[in-house]
């Protein structure tokens, strides 16, 4: 194997790789046709990265994951050249070289077979779904293992994305045309949201069992969590229906912000829906503030109020595209559930949020 390829391409491939396979020994190194491509296979995740090279001998080898991306991070700028004669492999760049030992890229496990229909996705959708819904998911070490991951289903021609932590339900949807009914962890979800940054094209698939992933630059498999996710349609679908109000999305979001720097962290903040309109409201020992948001009411009922986390408002209304120039706010009573809906294109997104109980 004798490859050429930009430092920067390289740092990225292998650290992706790396990264996503943490508990891989080795990484296997292939050059062939116009690329490099590096892979890595773990119980939990594997991971091919491909970037754009000038193959001069097709080939492949096995290297130290840890000694590799250390290694590749302190390179310089520039051009590389990577030159694998077993069992060595030869890093040379401007001003030096290195050589690291080298394996028979046996010892990295066999990829997966991916299904036979990979369905394409809208450019750029995975990583648009999970962003709206990556930090409502329960965290590790909470107890509650179904709901630390993502889960994608399909309905209605649409791809949905799903995450709940039990205090909050975050959903995002898209069309699309294949079949999902899967939960991935969080760090799955995590690598393909920064794959379909990098490259918008990409297809989607799933197998008893497996997740895969397939772009021009990248290709991802990944087993599914096995516990069964809660019936979160069935929770929407019981919500009372409240009083609801159309408002500029940075408007309120802003609102939310001098809220937030009132109350001390892990503190709440009020909400009440009148006749003109929705006032966002804090008070601590060290003062108050309130803003008053005029926008288009629904729904029945003035007077409605609830506490909630400030956070719980601010991450999904950051976390929405450019083009989600408003939101609508449903307040249900001050011990019900919130909602907070958005469309962008064909983006739909809804956020079901629980309120603070204070006695």
């Amino acid at each position: 194997m004798k490859v050429s390829i930009d430092r920067n391409s390289l740092v990225e491939i292998v650290l992706a790789a790396a990264a996503a396979t943490e508990e891989a020994p080795y990484l296997k190194l292939t050059a062939e046709g116009h690329s490099l491509a590096c892979e890595g296979v773990s119980p939990e995740l594997a991971a091919r990265l491909r970037a754009p090279a000038g193959v001069e001998r097709e080939g492949s080898i096995a290297v130290a994951a840890r000694i590799l991306s250390r290694l590749a991070v302190h390179l310089p700028q520039g051009g590389i050249e990577l030159e694998a004669e077993y069992p060595y492999l030869t890093v040379r760049f401007e001003g030096g070289s290195a050589t690291l030992a080298g394996a028979d890229p046996l010892v990295v496990a066999d990829f997966p077979a991916p299904p036979q229909e990979l369905v394409p996705l809208p450019p750029g959708s995975l990583a648009l779904l999970l962003a709206q819904v990556m930090f409502a998911a329960a965290r590790e070490g909470d107890g509650r293992p179904a709901l630390t991951g993502i889960r994608l289903e399909t309905g209605g021609g649409r791809l949905y994305a799903v995450a709940t932590d039990g205090h909050r339900l975050a959903t995002a949807s898209l069309p699309w045309e294949g079949r999902a009914a899967a939960t991935i962890t969080r760090r799955v979800a995590a690598l393909l949201r920064e794959l379909s940054r990098r490259d918008p094209e990409g297809r989607l698939g799933i197998s008893p069992g497996r997740i895969f992933y397939d772009s021009a630059a990248a290709q991802v498999a990944a087993p599914l969590i096995a516990y069964p996710y809660p019936d979160v349609w069935k929770v929407m679908e019981e919500m009372p229906r409240g009083g609801a109000i159309i408002l500029p999305r940075e408007e309120l979001l802003s609102a939310v912000a001098r809220a937030e720097a009132i109350v001390p962290r892990g503190g709440h903040i009020g909400l009440s829906l009148g006749h003109h309109g929705l006032a966002v409201a804090a008070a601590a020992e060290e003062g108050s503030v309130q803003t008053l948001l005029p926008g288009e009411r629904s729904g029945t009922g003035n007077g409605l109020s609830c506490r909630v986390q400030p956070s719980f408002l601010s991450r999904p209304l950051r976390a929405l595209p450019p083009q989600a120039e408003e939101v609508s706010l449903t307040i249900t009573g001050s011990a019900t559930a919130l909602r907070l809906s958005a469309a962008a294109g064909d983006l739909q997104v809804e956020h079901i949020i629980m309120p603070v109980l204070v006695a």
